[in-house]
């Protein structure tokens, strides 16, 4: 059964066509670990959780690559408010335990690997040094710019033209940089902090660390890269220009984005005060519920999030619950696959660009139907839970 996703690259929905039979490769931008996770991660790292369940479910091989940024301007400057830049590594060690706490309350299935950037920085300089060899960075005192007029294709992802960027830009000007909109490869250090690298002590630049951790765990072309809308500029923009500089081949075959989040009908950020974490999510809702509430919604599209209707998704869930909670579902696609025409439609909704919502409507549409029949019901029952990742536990 052919799976189609819509594809940001090429604007439009595509039937997904993996780069080896069964075998599929992905990428998804994890946090950078300065503070507790907020309610769009929770959101982006549960759609694309689906994803890979549903792949797997469908009996593909997949390798699920998530990293850390784990070295990064904002917990840097986390570590220097409290007085010593140099000692920063609690800070990433103290949330990257509350993340995963937090993943593991949604139910997510851990990625087959999660690096970190402080413990690939050898392989980060090695790329580095290749753009430069080439033609496509150059360094600049002790700092690493990559050159955006060497790559022909820049914008490609998000639509943006180089020379609107220039015109448009508001970051103050550099003026050893070639052109405004190159941007940061390696950020060197006067004082002998961090790395020792061909250009003095410095620390990588944030868009290199995927690109490099995406080739060293998957491969230099990948079946798929997903992240939140939010990243697409100019962190992916900029991870395509630095993979395929470097090796003249596709670095992302699909991009997959998801939308944000608002919280009463605003964008939700700091600045404005609706910052809601994971964590102060779950002292009032059961984290099961937050995550259906994610799938209630197609992924790329906003979500505007409120408690009156986080308080609706968990009265729909419970009625979820009472239907199913004392069964054990099947398991694999081949044993559920002749449950019949309504499991059908509901493996057609989830082939159709991992439509959640448009699966939950064919189950609450059915629900009796599927409670007459045992068939159904477990099949039902299995993608509930081994491809939506909902426990169903009251």
């Amino acid at each position: 059964m052919k799976i189609s996703l819509t594809n940001t690259l090429s604007r439009k929905k595509e039937t997904f066509e993996p780069l080896q039979d069964n075998k599929i490769t992905l990428y998804t931008c994890g946090i950078t670990p300065y503070d507790n996770a907020h309610l769009g991660h929770g959101r982006c790292y549960t759609n694309f959780d689906v994803l890979v369940r549903f792949f797997k479910f469908m009996g593909y091989d997949v390798t699920y690559v998530r990293n850390y940024t784990d070295i990064d301007d904002k917990i840097l400057n986390k570590a220097q408010a409290e007085g010593d830049v140099s000692n920063y590594k609690h800070i990433p060690k103290k949330f990257i335990q509350a993340y995963q706490e937090d993943m593991e309350a949604l139910n997510c299935v851990e990625p087959e690997h999660e690096p970190r950037v402080t413990e690939n920085i050898p392989e980060i300089i090695t790329f580095i040094q290749g753009l430069i060899t080439n033609g496509s960075a150059y360094a600049v005192d002790h700092d690493v710019y990559f050159d955006i007029s060497s790559f022909d294709d820049y914008g490609k992802l998000s639509g943006k033209k180089i020379d609107e960027l220039e015109a448009g830009s508001r970051v103050q000007v550099d003026t050893r940089k070639k052109n405004p909109g190159d941007f940061a490869l390696w950020k060197g250090n006067n004082e002998g902090l961090f790395w020792e690298s061909p250009w003095g002590h410095g620390r990588p630049a944030w868009h290199i660390e995927c690109s490099v951790l995406a080739k060293k765990f998957l491969n230099v072309t990948i079946d798929i890269h997903a992240g939140g809308a939010d990243l697409m500029f100019p962190h992916h923009e900029n991870e395509i220009a630095q993979s395929e500089a470097l090796h003249k081949k596709p670095f992302a075959r699909y991009w997959l984005h998801n939308a944000f989040v608002n919280i009463n009908e605003e964008k939700m950020s700091k600045s404005l005060g609706n910052f809601i974490t994971l964590k102060k999510l779950f002292d009032t809702f059961d984290p099961m519920v937050v995550r259906f509430f994610f799938l209630q919604h197609h992924y790329r599209t906003p979500i505007n999030f409120n408690d009156q209707e986080l308080a609706a998704t968990q009265t729909a869930y419970k009625k979820l619950i009472a239907r199913f909670q004392d069964a054990k579902g099947i398991g694999s696609f081949e044993q559920c696959k002749n449950a019949g025409p309504i499991f059908n439609q509901m493996i057609e909704a989830l082939c159709d660009d991992i439509n959640t919502p448009k699966f939950l409507g064919i189950v609450f549409q059915n629900i009796d139907a599927i409670c007459d029949s045992s068939e159904l019901f477990l099949a039902t029952k299995t993608l509930l839970q081994t491809v939506l990742g909902l426990t169903l536990q009251p």
